[in-house]
């Protein structure tokens, strides 16, 4: 009887081996297998559309969502904050004429309160509506002076 025991031992012990070699084999082939990744959209780089002399158009071509309430532009804009100049940005952005505020925010406060925040961050604006909506859909016009000028009058 203990010949039996020691017997189903080793066989209970060599199935879990072989099951473990299985196991991890089988792991080791899921990760030689490449996982495909999903790419952003290239930043297309086009001249802004500029509506009166100095105030530029936001254009929706390429606008995608960064989050919560937060939108950013598919195109170049020059001359964005960094980490060694986080206030160097003179853009000054404009829903439906009126200035959104305030300028320069962190990226997870746009994302979290909206409101109107942005960033030039880079070469991308990252930007909230005033009441949080999608900007393609709310009939607003967004529009920016790059000069640190206000929005123009004539």
């Amino acid at each position: 009887m203990k010949k039996e025991f020691k017997f189903l031992g080793k066989v209970a012990l060599s199935v879990m081996v072989l099951g473990t070699i299985i196991l991890f084999d089988s792991c080791k082939k899921e990760l030689a297998t490449p996982i495909p990744i999903q790419e952003e959209k290239p930043i297309q780089i086009k001249p802004p559309t500029q509506i009166k002399p100095g105030l530029y158009k936001i254009d929706f071509d390429g606008l995608r969502s960064d989050g919560g309430f937060s939108f950013k532009i598919g195109y170049v804009l020059e001359g964005g904050d960094s980490n060694e100049t986080p206030t160097v940005s003179t853009l000054r952005l404009f829903e439906n004429g009126v200035e959104l505020h305030p300028p320069h925010s962190a990226h997870q406060d746009i994302r979290d309160y909206g409101g109107g925040r942005f960033s030039h961050w880079g070469t991308t604006l990252y930007f909230s509506t005033t009441n949080n909506t999608d900007p393609v859909a709310n009939g607003k016009e967004y529009s920016y002076t790059l000069d640190g000028s206000g929005y123009p009058s004539n």
